[in-house]
């Protein structure tokens, strides 16, 4: 009968086969029956036994873009909250030099806005596909761009709920 005890390093007591894992860091006992007696010459000596080498870190998985706009993944809020932010602020800017509400602006530019969306949306989804780690960048860290982005939300269904309400542009 051999045992063994297994760790992150392998050590073999006598009349033990060497087994090597490295996977797990808990310690459990291993019981195996022989099929004849080990030579002393064929069973190594406790220092001989050499660990595995480290195992490499998995891959990277290419991220489709399936991946990043599904419910839990991270681009629909940043994508959201950026093109709401440029919505708002656009739309506030429109307002204030001529008097239109929102969906009049939208009839004035039906292909420009769209457009606009469309490459917004591909510059927040492609840096997220290629695995970058969003910087900060000056007052812009990730996380205020997010908040950010929610207050624009809030502000911009405001100024809708406004407009529905009193028929005319909020400025």
């Amino acid at each position: 009968m051999a045992f063994v005890l297994r760790s992150a390093s392998s050590i073999s007591m006598a009349k033990a086969k060497p087994v090597v894992k490295t996977q797990n860091a808990r310690l459990s006992v291993v019981s195996r029956a022989a099929d004849k007696e080990p030579t002393p010459a064929s069973t190594p000596a406790p220092e001989a036994v050499k660990p595995a080498p480290p195992t490499p870190p998995p891959a990277s998985k290419a991220v489709s873009v399936g991946d990043v706009m599904n419910f839990g993944g991270a681009a629909p809020e940043i994508t959201n909250g950026r093109l709401v932010m440029l919505g708002f602020i656009a739309a506030l800017g429109a307002e204030l030099s001529s008097g239109e509400s929102v969906l009049a602006q939208l009839g004035d530019a039906p292909m420009l806005i769209p457009a606009t969306f469309m490459l917004f949306i591909a510059a927040s989804i492609i840096p997220i596909t290629k695995n970058l780690k969003p910087e900060a960048f000056g007052p812009l860290t990730p996380n205020a761009v997010l908040i950010n982005g929610r207050a624009a939300m809030i502000g911009f269904a405001a100024l809708l709920a406004f407009e529905a309400t009193n028929g005319a542009a909020l400025f």
